[in-house]
């Protein structure tokens, strides 16, 4: 399996600890990239790639702390902004164009579910792609309506169309269909306050008839770091 970590991200969260960015927050004396990739760790990826800064990489060694948590992943260094995750996300292309199954994470959460037993799930139900949703109703997030048959049938960026907002776990039973869906968003210029992100190319998916299913968490196993207020409550309990 293909694991692409998205780390390169603009954070709306002031720096709480000098000028560290998100991924070195730590929770319990742990970074949360450390956390992230312990709990990526039992899905035994055999290609893990985190998207990082250049600018951060060069500054607070990132580079060298992804590879001490895992040996052989590959560091995609990102230079300046992209024009979203999806855009940073097809900067490996050359890793994830292929037949593949493909999991792309979010680096601004904390998720506590067994990620294991989320794939098993799209794997035994025959999906094309899979997504964890949580209840929400906030224009924050993102968000997937559903069929009747509980099939994922559109895709909104801050646009609640559903209560089944999603966390930033994406997986895909080959890497091509979502390089191929990414694509086909951007050249339809289907931006979300000029940003292109991942969720929307499942719409594309949807599209050409794949099959997409949701996981639906608790809460509790889901801690989002989109505001600084987030963070802080997290680190409060």
């Amino acid at each position: 399996m293909n694991i692409l970590l998205l780390a390169a991200g603009p954070s709306d969260i002031d720096s709480h600890d000098g000028a560290y960015p998100l991924c070195l927050a730590e929770f319990d004396g742990v970074p949360l990239i450390q956390h992230i990739i312990e709990s990526i760790s039992p899905l035994e990826p055999s290609n893990l790639m985190v998207a990082l800064k250049k600018n951060e990489i060069d500054r607070y060694h990132l580079d060298s702390v992804v590879t001490m948590l895992s040996s052989s992943a590959k560091v995609i260094s990102v230079q300046g902004e992209t024009k979203g995750a999806a855009c940073t996300a097809l900067l490996s292309v050359g890793y994830i164009d292929n037949d593949e199954p493909l999991l792309i994470i979010n680096a601004n959460e904390f998720l506590t579910f067994d990620f294991n037993e989320v794939i098993d799930d799209f794997r035994k139900r025959s999906l094309d792609a899979g997504v964890v949703t949580f209840s929400s109703i906030h224009p924050r997030y993102s968000y997937v309506k559903l069929s009747s048959e509980g099939f994922v049938i559109e895709a909104s960026e801050k646009n609640p169309i559903s209560k089944n907002a999603t966390v930033g776990f994406y997986w895909f039973k080959r890497g091509a269909s979502f390089v191929s869906a990414a694509k086909e968003m951007i050249r339809k210029d289907a931006k979300t306050n000029g940003i292109f992100y991942i969720c929307p190319a499942l719409n594309e998916l949807v599209l050409n008839q794949l099959v997409i299913g949701t996981y639906q968490i608790d809460l509790d196993d889901y801690h989002p770091f989109k505001t600084e207020r987030q963070l802080m409550q997290f680190n409060a309990g």
